[in-house]
C-alpha cells in the first residue's frame, strides 16, 4: 500500500515502523430470521505491519453525539481481533470454527457476547486489504443474530468508494 507513508516511533519500546494513510469501508449485515439490517461506514484510517501482524486503525461515531469509538483491527493468520475503545468498548476475537466470548460495553450497559466464527477470509494486494468475517452472535447466553462483516482498507479512494474509472 504505497502513497502517504510515514515513519513512527513507539514511545514505550522505541520501535520504528511504517504507517500508511488509508480509507476504510466497513459494511456489516445482521440477520435475524428473514430480516436483514445493513450498516455501512467510510472513514480515514491508518495501516501498518508490526511483528508480522497487520493493523488497521480508524475511528467511528456510533451515535448522534458524534462521540468517537477508536477501532484497532489486528490481522493474523487464521485470526482477527477487533478492539474498540471510547463510546463502545470491547475486544472481540474471530477464529474460524471457534466460539469466543467478549464483554461489550455500551452506554446502555454491559453485554456478554458469544461469537462463533464460520468464515474468515483475508485478501490483499499492494494497495488494499479486504477482510470478510461471518459469525453468529449470542448476547447474555442467548442466540441473538447472524452477522457478516466486510472491512476494506485501501490507499486507492476509488476502490473504497466503489467508483470504477
Amino acid at each position: 500500500m504505497p502513497e502517504a507513508v510515514r515513519t513512527v516511533q513507539n514511545d514505550i519500546s522505541g520501535e520504528i515502523y511504517m504507517t500508511k494513510d488509508i480509507l476504510v469501508r466497513v459494511r456489516g449485515v445482521q440477520t435475524i430470521g428473514e430480516e436483514e439490517d445493513t450498516v455501512e461506514m467510510i472513514t480515514p484510517g491508518t495501516y501498518y505491519v508490526k511483528n508480522g501482524k497487520q493493523y488497521l486503525i480508524y475511528d467511528e461515531s456510533l451515535d448522534e453525539t458524534g462521540t468517537p469509538t477508536h477501532n484497532t483491527v489486528k490481522v493474523m493468520e487464521n485470526r482477527i481481533e477487533v478492539m474498540k475503545r471510547g463510546l463502545v468498548e470491547s475486544h472481540m476475537i474471530f477464529e474460524p470454527g471457534r466460539r469466543t466470548t467478549a464483554n461489550y460495553r455500551m452506554p446502555m450497559g454491559l453485554f456478554l457476547m458469544g461469537i462463533t466464527t464460520s468464515l474468515l477470509e483475508v485478501e490483499e494486494d499492494e494497495e488494499s486489504i479486504l477482510l470478510r468475517i461471518k459469525y453468529s452472535m449470542e448476547m447474555n447466553g442467548e442466540y441473538a443474530f447472524d452477522c457478516s462483516t466486510e472491512i476494506l482498507a485501501s490507499s486507492k479512494k476509488d476502490e473504497v468508494l466503489g467508483i470504477s474509472i
